[in-house]
């Protein structure tokens, strides 16, 4: 419908540089916020504790 209403104009053409830039450019946000975000949560002085719960000698 569009199309018949467009005497004497040349057809449009769609670009789709600027939808891959923004895609590409929150990909590196988010990959960048992932890194310093490791890199501050890394401490190498931390250590793991698992403790398990003592079964109880009534229950079998």
């Amino acid at each position: 419908m569009y199309k018949q209403h467009r005497y004497d104009q040349p057809e449009r053409k769609f670009s789709t540089g600027l939808p891959i830039g923004v895609m590409l450019l929150a990909m590196m946000v988010i990959g960048g916020y992932l890194f310093v975000g490791s890199e501050l949560s890394n401490d190498t002085q931390r250590t793991v504790a698992i403790v398990l719960p003592t079964p109880d000698p009534s229950a079998k």
